[in-house]
């Protein structure tokens, strides 16, 4: 059993995922900080105390002084040495002068030090020289990667879709590859389902012209296929709420959901995932939510996929931006974003959109998603054949 020690900063997943790392076994995390990071440091020991890890705060000074950084990490030092414990020095987080004041007084001590790269999420070794690197271990989930950054999350309940049968991935993929034929009839398909939306209900009628449309012929015939719904003399009616909202745009994101959880299969980088998740953020004194379409932690990174069945000729900016801010406050550095549409997608959002380092998947690459998906999946590093779940 070993002790390991890191420098708490705004990016602490890396100090969190080492000690999960079954090839290090720890009993205890040190962690250093100044007095206003006590919040970082709650939020780390919610993470690691049901896993029976120990976690204990070491305060340092806030002001860039080397000389008392030094003095405080020597006292901390000396403590450590009366130990029986081998102590590892985690070189991966914190400011650069507490991070190579704390390297110096532990490199004198001769203790290990290591750092996770962050592509690779390799756990590389600055001392002693000659030890191997490690493919760190994939076991943080969703759920603790967002509680480090200071959001609750709440998963779908499973019975939210039980009335949607296996029929929707198919139908979904049908749809989906299907993109430019098919967009007019589900544009319409999703204003009779927000239609219902309004008034409560779960029936809606067409209009003579509507039910003329091919494509939203095609649409409806799908949907009885599949027990979400039917139609009879000019009226569509839902089986439930969950194929009304279904048809109101959430088959792209169960569809694309399933394609990730078919992936994972395969795929052990992906270590969790989730559909519709609830996320949580304190401001002030106000509690924010924000949906996740589709989440998941591929190589020890936060992965959203925003999935998107309307046009965004109104509010492309405001979707992109959105998403990229998401994907820094709950990702940190290392967290990937990626926008999934169904409708064509103006020159000015893909520009904008590789600006701020998002990916994107729109209605000419939807008939080869799983190929996408895959392809981001195994960019965000890691060495497959070493994984464990």
């Amino acid at each position: 059993m070993a002790i390991h020690v890191g420098i708490i900063d705004s990016d602490p997943v890396r100090l969190v995922t080492p000690v999960l790392h079954q090839q290090l076994p720890v009993s205890k995390l040190i962690l250093i900080g100044t007095l206003e990071q006590d919040l970082e440091f709650e939020r780390l020991t919610r993470v690691l105390a049901p896993k029976g890890i120990e976690t204990e705060f070491f305060e340092i000074s806030d002001d860039i002084n080397i000389r008392e950084v030094k003095s405080q990490v020597k006292r901390l030092a000396e403590q450590l040495s009366q130990s029986s414990e081998d102590i590892l020095f985690n070189a991966s987080c914190g400011l650069r002068h507490q991070l190579l004041s704390a390297y110096e007084v532990f490199r004198t001590y001769q203790w290990p030090s290591y750092v996770i790269e962050p592509y690779s999420d390799e756990l590389c070794w600055l001392y002693p020289d000659g030890l191997p690197q490690q493919q760190v271990e994939d076991h943080i989930s969703l759920t603790e990667y967002l509680t480090i950054f200071g959001a609750r999350c709440e998963h779908q309940d499973d019975q939210v879709t039980g009335c949607l049968t296996n029929d929707i991935y198919r139908l979904g993929e049908k749809w989906a590859s299907n993109a430019y034929e098919l967009g007019p009839g589900l544009a319409t398909l999703n204003y009779l389902a927000t239609t219902c939306r309004k008034e409560q209900c779960l029936d809606v009628a067409l209009s003579e012209k509507q039910q003329g449309y091919r494509e939203l012929g095609i649409l409806l015939d799908d949907l009885s296929d599949a027990g979400l719904a039917s139609y009879q003399q000019g009226t569509l009616t839902f089986s439930c709420e969950e194929a009304r909202r279904f048809a109101n745009g959430e088959w792209l994101e169960s569809y694309v959901h399933h394609t990730v959880t078919s992936i994972q299969k395969e795929l052990p980088t992906i270590q969790d995932s989730a559909l519709s998740l609830q996320v949580y953020r304190q401001i002030g004194e106000r509690e924010v939510r924000n949906e996740l379409d589709v989440a998941m932690v591929v190589n020890n990174k936060l992965h959203i996929i925003e999935c998107k069945t309307k046009g965004m000729s109104s509010d492309g900016d405001d979707t992109l931006y959105k998403l990229e801010s998401l994907r820094d406050l709950l990702g940190g550095l290392q967290a990937r974003a990626m926008l999934v549409s169904f409708r064509p997608l103006r020159h000015h959002d893909i520009t904008r959109a590789t600006d701020l380092g998002l990916a994107l998947i729109g209605p000419d690459q939807l008939a080869n998603l799983r190929t996408h998906l895959y392809d981001w999946f195994i960019a965000a590093g890691g060495t497959i054949a070493v994984r464990t779940s």
